[in-house]
């Protein structure tokens, strides 16, 4: 709610006779946080004419601050606001006031779309290759349906589990709808765990030539992979980075989780209520 100026200076004036917040906001019928937003916005500027929002932008030289974005066109507020020794709220509304707006950087969206297209261009070389995708997943917060029904106004209040289940992974391969080589653990993937499981789980179950795609940044030796598979006549492909669309086992993940939802409370334990999914699919 905006006040008036005149409005505004009577409240402080009386203040500063009855030295009495309370008393201050029950005759001006104000909220407390608003007289003391008044004041210290006095004690910074003289004056009640401003609001306290973005007045330090007004100290930001607006050239330096147009240079600094053009040459940093993505840096973060808090960096921003770093190099002028000032806070994001303040570069914020300086840049807003600018006209210069926070938008998707299309040359990191053409770089993406070219390394997507160079690995559908080399998946497309495997065309004889059974198709494996493989990544993991870990399941660590309270798993509760989100979403209930009431009667129109009225708040629904539900009772959930005070108990928060310990902190599970599930890594798996996926050969066109069926999941192969799951494995549930509780460790931290380290590189030897999961060349472990690939050498020891995956591989014997594939039983045809296979192309296996897998994140590289999230698998870091790949030529440990390639070497094993290849014993094996399979063939590693990395997947485009930042591409998750591209891995249809991301889907399986969700189904997990919302499978979970539904049977977890049926269960004592976390992992039996995670297992009892590979029983019935």
């Amino acid at each position: 709610m905006a006040y008036s100026a005149d409005l505004r200076n009577k409240a402080l004036n009386y203040y500063e006779q009855c030295k009495n917040i309370s008393q201050t906001a029950a005759t001006f019928n104000l909220s407390r946080n608003t007289l003391y937003l008044w004041i210290r916005l006095k004690k910074q500027t003289g004056s009640l004419k401003h609001q306290v929002t973005g007045l330090n932008a007004v100290k930001l030289d607006r050239q330096k601050l147009a240079q600094y974005v053009g040459q940093h066109p993505d840096a973060y507020l808090h960096e921003i606001a770093k190099h002028f020794d000032c806070t994001a709220a303040t570069v914020c509304y300086a840049l807003k006031q600018m006209g210069m707006t926070r938008k998707k950087d299309h040359h990191l969206q053409r770089t993406r779309s070219g390394q997507s297209n160079a690995y559908l261009t080399q998946l497309a070389e495997f065309s004889d290759y059974q198709r494996v995708y493989l990544d993991e997943t870990g399941f660590d917060r309270y798993l509760f349906r989100p979403y209930a029904r009431s009667p129109k106004g009225q708040i629904v209040k539900a009772q959930i589990s005070g108990k928060r289940y310990r902190r599970l992974s599930l890594v798996s391969a996926q050969v066109g709808n069926r999941l192969i080589a799951p494995m549930v653990y509780q460790d931290t993937m380290t590189g030897v765990f999961f060349e472990a499981w690939f050498q020891q789980c995956l591989l014997p179950a594939l039983t045809q030539k296979s192309v296996i795609i897998l994140d590289n940044a999230r698998f870091d030796r790949m030529g440990v992979l390639r070497e094993m598979a290849e014993k094996w006549g399979h063939k590693v492909l990395p997947l485009a980075p930042y591409s998750p669309e591209l891995n249809p086992i991301e889907k399986v993940w969700a189904n997990i989780k919302r499978y979970l939802r539904t049977v977890l409370s049926d269960y004592a334990r976390f992992d039996d209520a995670l297992l009892s999914y590979f029983d019935f699919n």
